[in-house]
């Protein structure tokens, strides 16, 4: 019964969102979340790189937190850009991409299972970050939100 509602619930949230989508779309992306969850998606890195992560970068400063249900972007001195979590939507070997094509602000995140140290805190993290957004690609890295406290301190 819960999961014959979650398409309904995707579909009410990007109606108020402004944005458009078909319920057989909602159906499809909750079915690929499924997918990857369980590991029915071809290669590791779907399984490897799913759940709560967090992805930052600097010059200019930006973060995007990936949970469950949704996607936020946040920028110094911008409002957050906040939108559903459609799950991975290309993956290979090593990587997972998110490609969130929703209007004014669409991005991609590419999450990459590589050593990365971010410049400003000399802090280590298992994976790079690749964010395509308004025209220019941002670097940075990110890791699990359960790896960062377990991290060692700058």
């Amino acid at each position: 019964m819960i999961k014959g509602l979650r398409p309904l619930l995707l579909v009410n949230i990007l109606a108020l969102l402004g944005q458009t989508w078909t319920e057989a779309a909602a159906e499809e992306a909750i079915a690929k979340q499924e997918d990857v969850k369980t590991g029915t998606v071809p290669g590791n890195a779907a399984r490897d790189i799913w759940g709560d992560f967090n992805a930052l970068g600097t010059g200019p400063f930006w973060a995007l937190s990936i949970r469950d249900g949704q996607l936020t972007l946040s920028r110094a001195g911008k409002n957050d850009i906040i939108t559903i979590n459609p799950g991975p939507t290309a993956m290979a070997k090593r990587s997972a991409t998110w490609s969130i094509p929703h209007q004014p602000y669409p991005f991609t995140l590419t999450l990459t299972r590589v050593e990365c140290v971010d410049g400003a805190s000399a802090r280590r993290y298992d994976l790079a970050a690749k964010l395509v957004f308004q025209g220019k690609t941002l670097y940075g890295c990110a890791a699990s939100v359960a790896a960062i406290p377990a991290g060692p301190a700058p």
